[in-house]
């Protein structure tokens, strides 16, 4: 059993109507169910992830934003004030989720024209650029690729355990590649956790999984819920066999999973990902048997967990019953 200790973020809603009632809500929900902090997707669809980040800041004491980052939105030094601005009003830290942008409609809009490799060619010096703004007082040079910038001041300089952390999403050999290069934690969706300690874990990586749980007292009321929610869908089915030979590393690898089988280990369920209801595996049981499942994770390195779906008060307070199994596990093991 892992010694080490784990963080928690959830995700925020995105809501078509009642905005602000539906963030501050999810905030509030995470702070008082005991997460770490709450992902601000960033896509042309969703709320602004700075302003919700803002709100995320104003409306709790501790929950922290993870702001989803991508290059094409915004240059370095723009990212670089944001960041220092919101953590100098909020006197907290704001951690960022390096993404290169998944959808392929949405980057052909942007008149995006680089490859999937080269865009985390461009988010490696993207993370390089944004980690000497916000840890040097000095002029930053830079020349490169991508971003060239001479003798660069936006006077954002943090103390260190105000910067942010580091996140970069994604499970290909490039996005490896960018966590070694620029940040502290590799975010993806896990495969079953025997298939995923040798397809992933690596030693020199801080991992995160980005998973769902669905967890109640029994198993058998878990998959009612679960199955009530997510009925089979004939039509869904077979767009998630067509995701097989998606763009996306880690939508391939759920797509060729979803399509072998729908349920592994007795918890791990495609079942979301195969009726297009969700982009994650969830796990399904009872609440030991997920917070067992959830901790060999654990075991093999994993250090934060990002979930999906904590939409109500009842999602957060299920998901708290097996975070704080797992909470007292760790200090167990700790204080021996």
């Amino acid at each position: 059993m892992s010694q080490q200790r784990f963080q928690t973020y959830g995700t925020t809603p995105s809501p078509r109507a009642d905005e602000l009632r539906t963030v501050v809500g999810s905030a509030r929900r995470a702070q008082r169910h005991g997460l770490d902090g709450l992902l601000a997707f960033h896509n042309l669809g969703n709320l602004d992830p700075w302003a919700v980040a803002s709100t995320i800041l104003h409306h709790t004491e501790s929950v922290t934003p993870l702001v989803a980052l991508a290059p094409h939105a915004m240059p370095p030094f723009t990212a670089a004030k944001l960041i220092h601005t919101l953590t100098r009003l909020h006197g907290r830290r704001v951690d960022v989720n390096l993404i290169t942008g998944a959808a392929g409609a949405e980057l052909e809009q942007l008149g995006e024209t680089l490859s999937h490799d080269e865009r985390y060619d461009r988010l490696i010096e993207y993370g390089v650029v944004l980690r000497a703004l916000l840890s040097t007082g000095g002029p930053v040079n830079h020349s490169g690729r991508f971003y060239n910038y001479r003798a660069l001041r936006t006077n954002s300089a943090l103390e260190e355990h105000l910067r942010p952390r580091f996140f970069a999403a994604g499970s290909s050999p490039a996005a490896r590649l960018t966590v070694r290069a620029v940040a502290d934690v590799a975010i993806t969706h896990p495969e079953p956790v025997d298939r995923f300690a040798t397809s992933f874990v690596e030693p020199d990586i801080g991992i995160g999984i980005r998973i769902g749980l669905l967890a109640r007292e029994t198993d058998a009321e878990a998959w009612r819920v679960a199955t009530a929610r997510h009925p089979y869908d004939r039509r869904a089915e077979l767009t998630t066999a067509m995701r097989v030979r998606s763009g996306s590393d880690w939508s391939r690898r759920l797509a060729t999973l979803a399509a072998a089988e729908e349920t592994y280990d007795e918890v791990y369920w495609t079942g979301a990902y195969r009726t297009d209801k969700g982009a994650m595996p969830l796990l399904v049981g009872s609440y030991d048997r997920v917070a067992d499942y959830l901790d060999r994770y654990l075991v093999l390195g994993v250090r934060t967990i990002l979930l999906g779906g904590l939409d109500t008060d009842d999602d957060f307070r299920h998901a708290a019953v097996v975070l704080d199994d797992l909470r007292t596990r760790r200090a167990g093991v700790i204080g021996l």
